[in-house]
């Protein structure tokens, strides 16, 4: 996301629905009846509920997990976080034209490796799914999300509990929006980022709840590129720039081959292709940083995956599914 865009005022997303009734056949009067005792029924059922402490909706338990994955070599899980519903490539240098689709994918990625698990980014809050993207628009981008990361987890047998390092790319509010419920985990961080999230400033964001409790988390801070296993197979980038403390992932699979999972090194394949970026970062780092990238993936071969891109987003793989 851009960061300029942050200092926007929020504003709500408006999409007029139109639904042609005669078609469907439908009494307008039967239809409220309908529609009141749906609302009745619902609603003292959801008391019922609260009042007998029941559960609202279903809950991750032991019994439901699916077996945890074991693997003898890597493994790379890619994850539906949301989407951002946008319309102003011009933020990123981009005109209109120039942009296939200028919506943006939100992924996670989870790293299953012989020695441990890695997840990278969090994606959008959970608390989203089932909510309408015009309650949820920060900075021009509305939001939306089908499924929770911790039922796409409990899908594969892994609880958040579990997890032995969090990488989160940087610190936007699409990126940390489960950050909290890895707190747990080894978190793998550079200090720029880091001072920033636990700044005076960040502490009054309306999203620094979805992170706070990584200020209690056992931290490692880091200095330049981060081997996690020491075996070359998941590196830790430092690609500084979008903001001081951004990171990518290097991933070495044995099957697909390398791939480097960019963060917000990219937001649109266009940028990429018509070598464009957002003007503020043009002197903050950004330019080195795609420079020691697309040299990386030049000697090596790899693939380039961008996370906001939706026709990566699209054509990706999703877990349950897996690149090994």
């Amino acid at each position: 996301m851009n960061p300029a865009t942050q200092r926007r005022e929020r504003r709500a997303l408006k999409l007029p629905l139109s639904l042609n009734r005669e078609c469907l056949g439908v009494d307008r009067r039967w239809e409220m009846i309908y529609m009141r005792l749906a609302i009745c029924l619902t609603g003292r059922l959801l008391l019922a509920a609260t009042l007998c402490g029941l559960p609202l909706g279903p809950s991750v338990g032991a019994a439901n997990l699916a077996p945890a994955p074991k693997v003898a070599s890597l493994r790379l899980y890619v994850f539906d976080c949301g989407t951002l519903v946008y319309n102003k490539p011009e933020d990123y240098n981009l005109k209109r034209e120039e942009v296939k689709d200028t919506n943006m994918g939100v992924t996670c990625y989870l790293v299953v490796h012989p020695k441990g698990t890695l997840i990278y980014d969090t994606g959008l809050n959970d608390r989203l799914v089932g909510r309408p993207l015009y309650e949820n628009v920060l900075d021009g981008y509305a939001q939306i999300k089908f499924n929770t990361l911790s039922g796409q987890l409990a899908d594969i047998g892994v609880r958040s509990t579990n997890i032995d390092y969090l990488v989160l790319s940087h610190y936007h509010w699409d990126h940390i929006g489960n950050a909290g419920d890895f707190a747990g985990s080894t978190w793998l961080v550079y200090k720029g980022d880091r001072d920033h999230m636990f700044s005076s400033a960040s502490r009054a964001d309306p999203w620094f709840s979805q992170y706070s409790a990584l200020e209690r988390s056992k931290t490692v801070l880091l200095n330049g590129d981060y081997d996690v296993f020491g075996d070359g197979t998941v590196v830790v980038l430092a690609t500084p720039g979008h903001t001081e403390g951004h990171c990518s992932l290097w991933v070495r699979l044995k099957n697909t081959g390398p791939v480097v999972l960019s963060g917000d090194l990219y937001h649109y394949a266009e940028e990429r292709d018509l070598k464009r970026m957002p003007e503020e970062e043009k002197t903050k780092g950004t330019v080195e940083s795609r420079q020691k990238v697309e040299e990386l993936l030049r000697r090596t071969g790899a693939q380039l995956w961008i996370g906001h891109s939706m026709e990566f987003f699209r054509t990706v793989r999703k877990s349950p599914a897996w690149y090994d």
